[in-house]
Protein backbone atom coordinates (compact mmCIF):
# COMPACT_ATOMS: atom_id res chain seq x y z
CA UNK A 1 0.00 0.00 0.00
CA UNK A 2 1.38 3.06 -0.63
CA UNK A 3 2.09 6.00 2.16
CA UNK A 4 -0.64 8.48 0.70
CA UNK A 5 -3.29 5.58 0.18
CA UNK A 6 -2.63 4.85 3.91
CA UNK A 7 -2.80 7.88 5.44
CA UNK A 8 -5.79 8.56 3.49
CA UNK A 9 -7.42 5.43 5.21
CA UNK A 10 -5.85 6.34 8.83
CA UNK A 11 -7.43 9.68 8.03
CA UNK A 12 -11.10 8.41 6.90
CA UNK A 13 -10.80 6.03 9.52
CA UNK A 14 -10.20 8.81 12.52
CA UNK A 15 -13.03 10.88 10.94
CA UNK A 16 -15.51 8.24 11.57
CA UNK A 17 -14.71 7.12 14.95
CA UNK A 18 -14.32 10.94 16.18
CA UNK A 19 -18.33 11.72 14.69
CA UNK A 20 -20.70 11.29 17.45
CA UNK A 21 -22.43 8.71 17.50
CA UNK A 22 -26.06 8.80 17.27
CA UNK A 23 -28.39 8.36 20.36
CA UNK A 24 -30.18 5.01 20.07
CA UNK A 25 -33.68 5.62 21.35
CA UNK A 26 -35.05 3.80 23.95
CA UNK A 27 -37.51 1.09 22.45
CA UNK A 28 -40.98 1.42 24.21
CA UNK A 29 -41.29 -0.38 27.44
CA UNK A 30 -43.95 -3.43 27.79
CA UNK A 31 -46.68 -2.38 30.71
CA UNK A 32 -48.34 -4.54 33.06
CA UNK A 33 -51.91 -5.96 33.08
CA UNK A 34 -53.32 -6.76 36.37
CA UNK A 35 -54.18 -10.38 36.42
CA UNK A 36 -55.03 -11.55 39.81
CA UNK A 37 -54.47 -10.81 43.39
CA UNK A 38 -54.40 -14.60 45.63
CA UNK A 39 -54.11 -14.99 49.12
CA UNK A 40 -53.34 -18.38 50.52
CA UNK A 41 -53.10 -20.06 53.72
CA UNK A 42 -49.99 -22.18 54.05
CA UNK A 43 -49.28 -24.65 56.82
CA UNK A 44 -45.96 -25.60 59.41
CA UNK A 45 -42.50 -24.72 57.42
CA UNK A 46 -41.16 -28.14 56.93
CA UNK A 47 -37.43 -28.69 57.30
CA UNK A 48 -35.42 -30.26 54.28
CA UNK A 49 -31.97 -29.19 55.63
CA UNK A 50 -28.52 -27.35 54.08
CA UNK A 51 -28.53 -29.33 51.03
CA UNK A 52 -25.78 -28.52 47.90
CA UNK A 53 -28.05 -25.60 46.90
CA UNK A 54 -28.42 -23.87 50.32
CA UNK A 55 -31.10 -24.33 52.97
CA UNK A 56 -34.33 -25.66 52.06
CA UNK A 57 -37.67 -25.40 53.46
CA UNK A 58 -40.99 -26.69 52.11
CA UNK A 59 -44.16 -24.73 53.36
CA UNK A 60 -47.63 -26.49 52.48
CA UNK A 61 -50.09 -24.00 50.71
CA UNK A 62 -53.12 -25.33 52.29
CA UNK A 63 -55.79 -23.30 50.82
CA UNK A 64 -57.46 -19.85 49.65
CA UNK A 65 -58.66 -17.75 46.88
CA UNK A 66 -57.80 -15.24 44.27
CA UNK A 67 -59.62 -12.97 41.98
CA UNK A 68 -58.76 -11.00 39.06
CA UNK A 69 -60.98 -9.20 35.97
CA UNK A 70 -60.91 -12.63 34.28
CA UNK A 71 -60.39 -15.04 36.62
CA UNK A 72 -61.24 -15.85 39.92
CA UNK A 73 -61.41 -18.94 42.15
CA UNK A 74 -59.63 -21.27 45.24
CA UNK A 75 -56.20 -22.20 45.47
CA UNK A 76 -56.45 -25.76 46.11
CA UNK A 77 -55.14 -27.84 49.41
CA UNK A 78 -52.36 -29.08 46.56
CA UNK A 79 -48.84 -28.22 46.64
CA UNK A 80 -46.26 -26.22 48.18
CA UNK A 81 -43.03 -23.51 48.32
CA UNK A 82 -40.28 -25.32 48.29
CA UNK A 83 -38.01 -22.47 48.29
CA UNK A 84 -34.13 -22.27 49.20
CA UNK A 85 -31.98 -19.72 50.70
CA UNK A 86 -28.30 -19.61 49.34
CA UNK A 87 -25.34 -18.92 50.68
CA UNK A 88 -25.68 -15.02 50.45
CA UNK A 89 -29.08 -15.27 52.73
CA UNK A 90 -31.11 -14.94 49.16
CA UNK A 91 -34.59 -16.93 49.60
CA UNK A 92 -35.00 -18.18 45.91
CA UNK A 93 -38.68 -19.17 45.55
CA UNK A 94 -39.84 -22.12 43.77
CA UNK A 95 -43.73 -22.63 44.09
CA UNK A 96 -45.89 -25.21 42.70
CA UNK A 97 -50.03 -25.62 43.16
CA UNK A 98 -53.17 -25.50 41.80
CA UNK A 99 -55.93 -23.20 41.27
CA UNK A 100 -59.55 -24.10 40.50
CA UNK A 101 -61.66 -21.19 38.48
CA UNK A 102 -65.28 -20.58 39.72
CA UNK A 103 -66.41 -22.14 36.82
CA UNK A 104 -64.16 -25.21 37.50
CA UNK A 105 -61.03 -24.91 35.30
CA UNK A 106 -57.95 -26.16 37.03
CA UNK A 107 -54.92 -24.55 36.62
CA UNK A 108 -51.11 -25.38 37.41
CA UNK A 109 -49.17 -22.34 38.99
CA UNK A 110 -45.32 -22.39 38.91
CA UNK A 111 -43.72 -20.05 40.89
CA UNK A 112 -39.75 -18.98 41.17
CA UNK A 113 -37.52 -15.45 41.70
CA UNK A 114 -35.46 -14.31 44.67
CA UNK A 115 -36.24 -12.46 47.96
CA UNK A 116 -36.29 -8.35 47.40
CA UNK A 117 -36.08 -8.06 51.36
CA UNK A 118 -37.94 -9.68 54.37
CA UNK A 119 -41.08 -11.21 53.28
CA UNK A 120 -40.97 -10.28 49.96
CA UNK A 121 -39.80 -11.66 46.46
CA UNK A 122 -40.41 -11.03 43.17
CA UNK A 123 -41.78 -13.95 40.87
CA UNK A 124 -42.15 -15.33 37.45
CA UNK A 125 -44.96 -17.19 36.85
CA UNK A 126 -46.21 -19.72 34.90
CA UNK A 127 -49.74 -20.75 34.17
CA UNK A 128 -50.58 -24.15 32.53
CA UNK A 129 -54.34 -25.28 31.83
CA UNK A 130 -55.85 -27.64 29.21
CA UNK A 131 -59.33 -25.57 29.47
CA UNK A 132 -60.48 -23.86 26.34
CA UNK A 133 -62.08 -21.23 27.89
CA UNK A 134 -58.52 -20.05 29.99
CA UNK A 135 -56.10 -21.44 27.17
CA UNK A 136 -54.76 -18.17 27.08
CA UNK A 137 -52.71 -18.13 29.74
CA UNK A 138 -50.59 -20.75 28.73
CA UNK A 139 -49.25 -18.30 26.47
CA UNK A 140 -48.40 -15.26 28.24
CA UNK A 141 -45.90 -13.69 30.80
CA UNK A 142 -46.46 -13.58 33.94
CA UNK A 143 -44.57 -11.42 36.60
CA UNK A 144 -45.73 -11.36 40.42
CA UNK A 145 -44.88 -9.81 44.06
CA UNK A 146 -44.97 -12.38 46.98
CA UNK A 147 -45.85 -11.27 50.39
CA UNK A 148 -45.02 -13.90 52.89
CA UNK A 149 -46.55 -13.53 56.56
CA UNK A 150 -47.20 -15.97 59.59
CA UNK A 151 -49.38 -18.59 58.09
CA UNK A 152 -50.11 -16.71 55.11
CA UNK A 153 -48.91 -15.78 51.77
CA UNK A 154 -50.23 -13.13 49.40
CA UNK A 155 -49.12 -12.66 45.46
CA UNK A 156 -50.22 -9.88 42.80
CA UNK A 157 -50.23 -11.12 39.30
CA UNK A 158 -49.08 -9.43 36.26
CA UNK A 159 -49.85 -9.91 32.55
CA UNK A 160 -46.42 -8.31 31.02
CA UNK A 161 -48.09 -6.45 27.30
CA UNK A 162 -46.07 -5.59 24.73
CA UNK A 163 -46.13 -2.30 23.45
CA UNK A 164 -48.39 -1.15 20.35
Amino acid sequence: MKVPTLLSAVSALSALIAAPVAAIPSPDPPSLKFLYAMNATVGEPIEVGNGPWGERVAIPLTGGTFKGPRLSGEVLDVGAEWGVTDSHGTFRADARYQLRTDDGANIYVQVNGPSQGEGHAQSRIILETGNEDYYWLNDIVVVGVTTLGHGWVAVDAWELVSPE
